[in-house]
């Protein structure tokens, strides 16, 4: 059950509400931006398109109960973000290249939202991340969330991955996620991961030598081939956090492939000097 469904569908009766909607005129929405596509100017178009009667029958009817019950923090690609020209001043940086947003879970689809519906609610950008995020962390709780291993033999690394589509977002949560599907694991070096697609998280903590090899030679490698083959890409690149920190460790060459660059923190636990390594 997504969130809206959370007031479309009640257990006992229909939904009713006496909350006046923030905005009464027509959203003009937004297309999925991490959507699959040839193109992303097809994929504007054709989402679009495909959004223009559920916005003018859901959307427009929302009231704020409604409007908050559907808003989720997501975590989105920058350049996918900003290539729509729409315009997301208020997008809050994560990593170099994902930004957190706003959208509103629909039941048929996720609508990514800009500057201009956010100062329709005449409400600060602030408290309606607030309620974002704490309708994230509710995803978090009711998400079917399995953990798997990636790689072979005894070389493995995990990954979170379910059928939701905030699935990448529970990285905002990092540590919290971790706690949940992972307890016990020791977070002292750190966690390695990447959020190649919407549906899975990839990641390895580095409380050892051994773990700290296997983080930087698997999980840019699979991040890079989850990124290519799955369904809504997020983003290839590999991060380490650290006690709140987040660095990235990969760099994009001309030629599109990714050399990894591991901190002085990871080349330590490594008992070698800095460098960097192609994945």
């Amino acid at each position: 059950m997504g969130l809206f469904d959370r007031w479309r569908a009640p257990a006992g009766g229909s939904a009713q509400s006496t909350t006046a909607p923030s905005v009464r005129r027509p959203l003009l929405p937004v297309p999925d931006v991490d959507a699959d596509g040839e193109s992303l100017d097809e994929a504007v178009r054709a989402h679009l398109e495909r959004l223009t009667a559920a916005a003018e029958t859901d959307v427009d009817s929302l009231t704020t109960e409604q409007f908050d019950a559907a808003l989720t923090s997501r975590l989105v690609a920058r350049d996918r973000l900003h290539a729509t020209g729409l315009g997301f001043s208020y997008a809050l940086p994560f990593t170099e290249d994902m930004d957190e947003v706003l959208t509103l879970d629909l039941p048929t689809t996720v609508v990514t939202l800009p500057d201009s519906r956010l100062a329709a609610t005449r409400r600060s950008v602030a408290t309606l991340m607030e309620v974002g995020r704490t309708n994230l962390r509710h995803e978090m709780d009711t998400a079917d969330v399995e953990v798997v291993r990636l790689g072979s033999g005894r070389r493995t690394v995990s990954a979170l991955v379910s059928d939701s589509a905030y699935t990448a977002s529970f990285a905002r949560f990092l540590v919290e996620a971790v706690n949940r599907w992972m307890p016990g694991a020791d977070l002292h070096g750190g966690i390695v991961f990447a959020v190649p697609h919407r549906h899975a998280i990839v990641l390895q903590t580095c409380a050892s030598q051994a773990e700290t090899r296997l983080a930087l030679d698997l999980v840019p490698t699979l991040a890079a081939q989850m990124y290519a083959d799955g369904t809504g890409p997020v983003s290839p690149h590999v991060y380490h956090w650290y006690h709140r920190e987040i660095t990235r460790l990969t760099e994009e060459q001309e030629d599109g492939t990714l050399v990894v660059h591991a901190t002085p923190l990871l080349e330590g636990m490594l008992g070698r000097s800095s460098g960097r390594r192609a994945s």
